[in-house]
C-alpha cells in the first residue's frame, strides 16, 4: 500500500469510534445509478501458482464499511490492497488485486484440511490481518483460517447437521469480527444472532428464535449482523425487509424498512448511514440513512443489470465493491458517477463460479 494510503488508512482507525456513533450529516442524493456501467475487461488470467511466500499483514484492517473514510482515489485506479472473495461455487477463497492476479487461495491446491471446509458464503478479515473467518451456510460451520500459512485454527458448528443448541446453526450467514475480535453470526433459520470469542468459543445469542421483527427481543430472519468500530451493531432482517442499528447494549438505535425486497449484509458507515444489498434480479444497492432516506442508490438495467448481488462495500469515499453472485462477477463503482471502472470474473482457473462474498485489505 502506497504510503499517503496507509498514512489514512491510521488516522481513519483512530477516529472511528466517535464517528460512527454519530448523526449523518445532510447529504444529498446523487442520481441513482441507472447508467449503463462502462465496459471495462475483466482482470488478467491467475491461473499461475500464487507466490509461495505469505502475504504481508496488515497491523489494522478497517470494519467493513468504514474504508468509506479513505480519501478518492484518482481516475484509472479501481482500488488499492486487496479484495478477498467467497468463491462459492468453487469451494474456495481468492485474495486478488486491482491487476485481477491472485495473491492468495484457500485451501491450497492439494491441501489436506483438518476440517470440512463446505462451499464459503461470506470471509472477514479478524482487526489484525492475521486471520480469516469464513461462513459456510450450507455446511452449517463458521471457520477460523491462519491466512499465513493456510491452516484451519477452529471450526464452530456441525458439518451437515442443523440445530438449535449451543455450537450448532441453522443456515450461519455471515461471520463478522468486531474490534475486540468477537465474531457475530446471523443464524438464519433459528432467528437469532449468535456471539463467538475471537477463539471460536460460544459467548452466547441475541433473539428468542420467534422468528417475529422485535429487536433485540426476537429478530425475522436476520442474513447480517455487522459490527461497528464503536461497539454497536447493524442487523438486516429479510422478513420485513427492515434495517436495524442496535446500540452496543442490544437496545435498537434506529429501525427502518428498506427499498430492497431482500435485504442483504447491510453494514455502517463512519457518518452513521449504512449500504446494502438487494439479493433480487434485478437487484440493487443502496445507501440509507437512519431515517429510511436513500442517500444513493445503484440499480443499472438491462445487460448491465445485477443478478442477486449479495454485499457490497467501500474502498474508498468514491469506490464501492458489489458481488454479483449469479452474474458471477465483481465490480467496483464510482458512486458519484454510477459508472463501474473495474469488473472482476477471473479467466482460467481463478474465473469465478456464484461468488458470495466481500471483504477488503487496503
Amino acid at each position: 500500500m502506497r504510503r499517503g494510503r496507509r498514512l489514512a488508512l491510521l488516522a481513519l482507525l483512530g477516529a472511528l469510534g466517535s464517528a460512527c456513533g454519530a448523526a449523518p450529516p445532510g447529504i444529498a442524493a446523487p442520481p441513482s445509478g441507472t447508467a449503463t456501467p462502462a465496459s471495462t475487461p475483466s482482470g488478467p488470467s491467475s491461473s499461475a501458482t500464487p507466490p509461495p511466500s505469505a502475504p504481508a499483514l496488515n497491523p489494522a484492517v478497517p470494519l467493513p464499511g468504514q474504508a468509506a473514510a479513505l480519501p478518492p482515489l484518482p481516475p484509472g485506479v479501481p482500488f488499492t490492497g486487496q479484495l478477498l472473495i467467497s468463491d462459492r461455487g468453487n469451494d474456495r477463497l481468492l485474495m486478488v488485486d486491482a491487476s485481477g492476479a491472485v495473491t492468495w487461495t484457500f485451501p491450497a491446491p492439494g491441501a489436506r484440511l483438518t476440517a470440512p471446509f463446505g462451499a464459503p458464503d461470506d470471509a472477514f478479515f479478524t482487526p489484525d490481518g492475521r486471520d480469516i473467518i469464513a461462513n459456510a451456510e450450507g455446511s452449517q460451520t463458521v471457520t477460523a483460517i491462519d491466512r499465513s500459512t493456510g491452516t484451519i485454527l477452529w471450526q464452530v458448528g456441525h458439518n451437515g447437521v442443523r440445530g438449535r443448541g449451543t455450537g450448532y446453526f441453522s443456515e450461519p450467514d455471515d461471520a463478522v469480527p468486531g474490534p475486540s475480535g468477537d465474531i457475530w453470526v446471523a443464524d438464519i433459520r433459528n432467528c437469532r444472532l449468535v456471539e463467538l470469542g475471537p477463539g471460536g468459543q460460544w459467548l452466547g445469542v441475541r433473539g428468542n428464535e420467534t422468528c417475529v421483527h422485535n429487536p433485540p427481543v426476537s429478530f425475522a430472519e436476520p442474513n447480517g449482523a455487522f459490527p461497528t468500530p464503536g461497539g454497536s451493531m447493524v442487523v438486516t432482517e429479510i422478513w420485513g425487509s427492515r434495517v436495524t442499528w442496535l446500540n452496543p447494549d442490544g437496545s435498537v438505535r434506529w429501525s427502518v424498512r428498506t427499498p430492497a425486497a431482500y435485504p442483504s449484509d447491510a453494514l455502517a458507515y463512519p457518518d452513521g448511514s449504512v449500504l446494502l444489498t438487494d439479493y433480487s434480479n434485478p437487484g440493487a444497492v443502496y445507501r440509507i440513512s437512519p431515517t429510511g432516506q436513500v442517500l444513493w442508490a445503484y440499480h443499472p438495467t438491462g445487460a448491465a443489470g445485477l443478478d442477486h448481488p449479495s454485499i457490497a462495500i467501500p474502498l474508498a469515499s468514491n469506490r464501492v465493491a458489489i458481488c454479483d453472485d449469479w452474474g458471477s462477477r465483481i465490480e467496483v463503482v464510482d458512486p458519484s458517477t454510477g459508472q463501474v471502472v473495474w469488473t472482476f470474473t477471473g479467466q482460467g482457473s481463478s474465473r469465478l463460479s456464484f461468488p458470495d462474498g466481500l471483504d477488503y485489505l487496503p
